[in-house]
């Protein structure tokens, strides 16, 4: 069993989910990065947020998230992986001290040569996680005008995200409530349609408003 994802379900509907130390103790924001995780594992975001006091991609998390996922890299814990992942791609607005340093590194004008020494292909890999990312986006409904840079896709990525996990965590269904669906369960639940000449920055940020609007939706018990 994963080190995060204690058996903390036995005897559903009566014991706490999500039993937590007290705000005081030194462990609580630990526990709380691991009951956020297994809120997500369970498809009930909303209750380990409101066990926790923490949003889905809380930055100030980060850190203990990114611990959680290198223990499951090393446990060979997929799932877990893949939602810390998710996790620390909402949370990206708060960097980390290593995306600071690769920051800080671009920024030094040698360092294009060097990294082009080290590794000769990196251009080729921007360029097919370019293309992933664009065609992720894609396939969510969102419209690219192909003049965005790959901080806006990255940006977007991670609005998406959110907007998707607040809508699973509302008992929502992503697929039956795509943009391209005739009849969605609830319209709050379909990703906001870009505007015409609507900059990715402008509309990254109107999807993040909609995913906080969603925090007011009841879950849907059906």
């Amino acid at each position: 069993m994963s080190r995060a994802f204690i058996n903390e379900d036995a005897g559903a509907g009566d014991a706490p989910r999500f039993p937590l130390p007290s705000r005081e103790d030194p462990s609580f924001d630990l526990a709380a990065a691991r009951a956020l995780l297994h809120g997500a594992d369970l498809g009930d975001t909303a209750s380990a947020e409101g066990a926790t006091g923490y949003y889905w991609g809380e930055p100030k998390l980060r850190p203990l998230v990114e611990r959680i996922r290198d223990e499951a890299l090393e446990d060979g814990d997929e799932r877990l992986e893949q939602l810390a992942g998710r996790f620390l791609r909402v949370s990206r607005g708060n960097p980390s001290k290593h995306e600071v340093n690769m920051t800080a590194n671009r920024d030094d004008p040698g360092s294009g040569e060097i990294d082009e020494v080290l590794n000769p292909h990196r251009r080729e890999e921007q360029s097919r996680a370019r293309e992933h990312t664009a065609d992720i986006l894609a396939r969510r409904g969102v419209r690219l005008n192909g003049d965005e840079t790959d901080e806006d896709l990255a940006d977007l990525w991670s609005a998406v995200e959110r907007f998707e996990a607040m809508v699973e965590a509302r008992g929502g269904d992503t697929m039956t409530n795509a943009p391209t669906s005739a009849e969605p369960d609830n319209p709050a639940f379909v990703l906001p349609e870009r505007k015409a000449r609507e900059s990715a920055r402008d509309y990254t940020d109107r999807i993040l408003e909609a995913a906080v609007a969603l925090t007011r939706v009841e879950r849907s018990n059906d």
